[in-house]
C-alpha cells in the first residue's frame, strides 16, 4: 500500500516494496551526494516549523578561489566556521556542500543570531580561516530570511535539489576527492522540528495523489518569471511521474515542497469522493469525511 508522508513543508508519496529482506551494505567512506543524503537533508528541511524560527535569520553562501587539497582540509574550514558562528551566539545553523562548474566546493547555509549579532561576521570569519585557498570578499554573499517567504525561498533552492544537479554531480567533485569526500550537509543548534507524519492510502488513492502533487508543481511551475527557469521546472514537471520501465513508473513515488494545509486539503479531497486510507493524529478529515 502507498505511503504519504507529510511534513511542515512538504510531502512525499511512494510504494514500500512488497518484500524487503536484502541487508544493509556498512556504512564506509562518504562519496559525494548520493540519493540518501539528499533524501534526509529534504526530509530535515520539510520537518522545520517556520512559525518557531526565533532570531534573526541570514542565508549564505561562501567560496574560495584555490580548491583544498583534500576533504579533511575542506572539513576543518567548515568546522572552524560553525565553531566560531556558535561563539558568536548562533542559535542554530545548517549547512550544505555543493561544487562549482570548476571542480573547487562552496558552502550554503543559514544561521540565526539574536538581536545585536551583526551578520557580517559571517564572511569575516570565513575570509580570516579561508585566506590560504583564496578567499575574496567579492566571492561571498549573505542575506536576510524574512519570515515564512524567506524559509520557502531557501526551501526552494536547497530541498528539490537532486543527485544530477551540476552542483552535486559526482562528476564536479575535486581530483583527490573521490575516495572521501567528508559530510555533504548537517545542522546544529536548537531547531524547531516536527516529526513527519505517515499515512497509509490505497493503491487507486495513492495515483489519485501523486497526480494532484503532478498538477501542484505544474502550476507552481508556471509562476516563474525567469523564461528559462520556467521552461525547465514545466518539463520537469510533465516527465515527474515517467520513466523508460513502464513497470518502474507505475510504482515511482512523488515529493514537493507543500505547505502542510495544501496537503491535508488534498487529502480531505481524496476522502470525500471515496478513496480509503488511514489518518494520523496531526491530520484530521473534515467534518463528513469518513476515513
Amino acid at each position: 500500500m502507498p505511503v504519504i508522508t507529510v511534513c511542515q513543508n512538504g510531502v512525499s508519496m511512494g510504494f514500500p516494496p512488497r518484500k524487503n529482506d536484502h541487508g544493509r551494505a556498512p556504512r564506509g567512506a562518504t562519496q559525494g551526494w548520493t540519493h540518501s543524503a539528499t533524501r534526509s537533508n529534504r526530509r530535515f528541511l520539510w520537518s522545520v516549523n517556520c512559525p518557531d524560527l526565533l532570531g534573526n535569520g541570514y542565508s549564505f553562501t561562501l567560496t574560495v578561489r584555490e580548491c583544498p587539497p583534500s576533504a579533511a582540509a575542506w572539513t576543518k574550514l567548515r568546522r572552524a566556521l560553525l565553531m566560531r558562528l556558535q561563539r558568536a551566539g548562533a542559535i542554530r545553523l545548517h549547512w550544505l556542500t555543493e561544487w562549482q562548474r570548476r571542480g573547487v566546493p562552496h558552502l550554503h547555509g543559514c544561521v540565526w543570531f539574536p538581536p545585536g549579532v551583526s551578520p557580517t561576521i559571517i564572511v569575516d570569519h570565513w575570509l580570516s580561516i579561508s585566506s590560504q585557498f583564496g578567499a575574496g570578499e567579492r566571492g561571498q554573499d549573505f542575506k536576510p530570511i524574512s519570515g515564512a517567504l524567506g524559509w520557502l525561498q531557501y526551501l526552494a533552492k536547497h530541498a528539490d535539489r537532486g543527485v544530477f544537479n551540476y552542483q552535486r554531480a559526482a562528476a564536479s567533485i575535486p581530483p583527490g576527492w573521490e575516495a572521501s569526500t567528508g559530510r555533504m550537509w548537517g545542522h546544529v543548534g536548537n531547531w524547531p522540528i516536527v516529526e513527519p507524519q505517515k499515512i497509509v492510502i490505497d493503491t487507486a488513492g495513492g495515483y489519485a495523489f501523486r497526480r494532484i502533487v503532478q498538477r501542484w508543481r505544474l502550476a507552481n511551475a508556471r509562476t516563474e518569471k525567469d523564461p528559462k527557469k520556467r521552461s525547465s521546472r514545466i518539463r520537469s514537471a510533465r516527465t515527474l511521474l515517467q520513466h523508460r520501465d513502464r513497470n518502474r513508473s507505475s510504482v515511482r513515488g512523488s515529493a514537493e515542497w507543500l505547505p502542510k494545509a495544501a496537503t491535508r486539503d488534498a487529502l480531505v479531497y481524496l476522502a470525500s469522493v471515496g478513496y480509503g486510507f488511514t489518518w494520523t493524529a496531526d491530520v484530521e478529515p473534515a467534518a463528513g469525511c469518513g476515513a
